[in-house]
């Protein structure tokens, strides 16, 4: 398997993830569709140093985690070079499902 078959596998996998983990918050919350991008969104902002992650990052975000667009194999390259060493989409994540189990 070459590398860029490795990126796609990878890809996949984490599209799939977020997908499964965001419809988990939203479920767990009974929140609407709009109300638990609000909260991811404001969680995003919250946890990332200002420019880290822009306007045009939580669009993208959005139609990904949403189902309206899948991410193609330059935007998982651009994202893995980007991100190396951070993860703040499935922090946001991680920290509001931890406020499922707190109740906060």
């Amino acid at each position: 398997m070459n590398t860029f078959e490795k990126i796609e596998k990878r890809m996949n996998e984490w599209q799939s993830g977020i997908r499964i983990l965001y419809k988990d918050v939203q479920t767990n919350h009974n929140w609407t569709d709009d109300h638990v991008w609000k909260e991811l969104e404001n969680e995003i902002k919250r946890i990332c140093p200002e420019g880290q992650f822009g306007e045009d990052d939580l669009a993208w975000t959005r139609e990904i985690l949403t189902s309206k667009r899948d991410i193609t194999l330059w935007e998982a390259v651009r994202l893995t070079i980007r991100f190396k060493n951070s993860t703040p989409l499935l922090d946001a994540l991680g920290n509001l499902r931890a406020r499922d189990k707190s109740g906060t």
